[in-house]
């Protein structure tokens, strides 16, 4: 039924756009507006008849996709009306032409990214082959991660520490300014306990990646859960808790091997419940910050879910709006974060600082960023609004926009394709394999996947980099001590 559901969607969406392509009707737009939600609701229903705990992946990325990239419309539209209408950072209003380019972008990049994922799980599940090693290897390998662990916890209590330290630090100081000169506080935070900081959630993953045993896990990811959630709560930065909420979920359903059979009803009741509780919790942070004295009522509180946590869909509307006032090509924003992870990142900037006795010249907020960087998230905050942008203010950004910037809609199919077999090739992980760092790299790509629709497609370059320097000492270590597993 699903399947039909999701069919007919598509039918109805290349008439549409054949009829569009002829004479443009904003009658006919708000039908394609409508016609989105209900190949998102097929999409969820298709998961919801398979098996969502079988497919957690995809079914939690989809799930962000519509509260970043679509839930705040949703009751929008249901308030006020107003459908080409787009409220966050400022207010936007597109003509039909430009909707709708919008609302063929938003409807195939999610189909493209069901229809990529639907063929990549096909492919990883054919190709799924059961393996075993020697009993020998097995001990070998055993004791070997034994010592993994024990090197992983050191290096682990010191990253967690500095990390810690360092979080509240962030937290005490941002909580006396402003909102606003909150977005240009540089933390003055020793540079050693900066560096553990960075390397903190690379150690878990490697951690998480040694086969632990419960009693592990469930110390590793509170640790991780304080650090990448908890904390971050106390400054606003709920869906960084979301984020690291759903990884740890994921986690857990793949490591009691939930994703290969069936999930018993009382889980999925707990995981409703527990839904319930974070938009709950949501609420009372939103109340906190905004000094709101208004009475708990559900209904209301879902829509405020929604409607503060989404809206980063007017990032794209933004971007139809004002593509040809960007003043280079579009993947050159698309690529800069791995340039500047690359060339600009706080290690180059020391070594060059100590090379040439010439300190890197840095830039806050304002006309000197944008000038000086060519960061797409900035650039777009920018054109929209200078006067906001230059007061510390920003509307974010949308790999969706990206790549419309960068390749046009074409961009967008192809990318969402590609993005749907990633997410069917990380859904194929094995966490009982003995690929400590192959497993640890999987972890991190997933970790920074739900959080995309609403981030650029190569933010995360600059933390990976940082990974990067967590695996890479752990290695050094490793390779000194002469500690290697052995493969069947």
């Amino acid at each position: 039924m699903p399947d039909v559901l999701i069919f007919m969607s598509l039918c109805l969406e290349v008439i549409l756009c054949i009829i569009q392509s002829f004479s443009m009707s904003s009658s006919v737009n708000e039908i394609l507006f409508f016609n989105s939600y209900v190949l998102l609701v097929g999409i969820i229903f298709y998961f919801l008849s398979v098996g969502f705990n079988k497919h957690f992946l995809i079914f939690a990325y989809i799930l962000c996709f519509a509260l970043f990239l679509m839930g705040q419309k949703l009751f929008k539209y249901a308030q006020n009306g107003g459908y080409d209408e787009f409220l966050t950072f400022v207010f936007l209003k597109l003509s039909p032409s430009q909707y709708f380019v919008f609302t063929r972008i938003m409807y195939f990049s999610l189909f493209m990214l069901f229809a990529g994922y639907r063929f990549g799980i096909e492919l990883v599940w054919s190709r799924r082959k059961k393996t075993s090693l020697k009993e020998s290897t097995v001990k070998s390998n055993q004791s070997c991660l034994v010592s993994y662990k024990t090197i992983l916890t050191i290096l682990l209590f010191i990253c967690f520490v500095c990390s810690v330290y360092m979080q509240f630090k962030i937290v005490r100081e941002k909580s006396s300014v402003s909102y606003t000169d909150s977005y240009l506080i540089n933390v003055d935070v020793n540079p050693i306990i900066k560096i553990g900081n960075y390397l903190f959630t690379g150690m878990v993953f490697l951690y998480l990646g040694t086969r632990p045993t419960k009693k592990q896990v469930l110390i590793l990811l509170t640790m991780f859960l304080i650090v990448e959630g908890g904390l971050q709560l106390l400054i606003g930065r709920r869906a960084l808790l979301a984020k690291a909420l759903l990884f740890i979920i994921w986690y857990f359903i793949c490591y009691y091997k939930f994703d290969r059979k069936k999930l018993p009803n009382k889980y999925f009741i707990f995981l409703v419940i527990f839904a319930v509780l974070i938009i709950i919790l949501f609420w009372l942070v939103e109340r906190s910050r905004s000094s709101s004295e208004s009475q708990f009522e559900f209904l209301d509180a879902l829509s405020s879910f929604f409607t503060s946590t989404g809206g980063s869909d007017s990032v794209i509307a933004n971007t139809i709006d004002k593509a040809e006032d960007f003043p280079k090509d579009g993947i050159v924003y698309l690529l800069n974060p791995v340039k500047d992870a690359l060339f600009d990142n706080v290690l180059v900037r020391k070594i060059v600082e100590l090379a040439t006795g010439a300190s890197s010249e840095s830039f806050v907020q304002g006309v000197d960023y944008v000038n000086a960087h060519d960061s797409f998230s900035h650039w777009i905050s920018y054109l929209v609004n200078s006067e906001l942008y230059c007061n510390g203010y920003g509307m974010g950004s949308s790999y969706i926009a990206e790549l419309y910037l960068a390749f046009g809609f074409i961009g967008v199919c192809i990318g969402g394709l590609g993005l749907g077999i990633v997410i069917a090739i990380l859904s194929g992980i094995d966490l009982s394999s003995y690929s400590v760092t192959g497993k640890a790299i999987k972890l991190f790509l997933i970790y920074n996947l739900f959080t995309l629709p609403r981030s650029g497609l190569f933010e995360t370059a600059t933390n990976f980099l940082y990974f990067i320097c967590a695996v890479l000492i752990f290695k050094c270590i490793t390779f000194v001590l002469g500690l290697k597993l052995r493969r069947s």
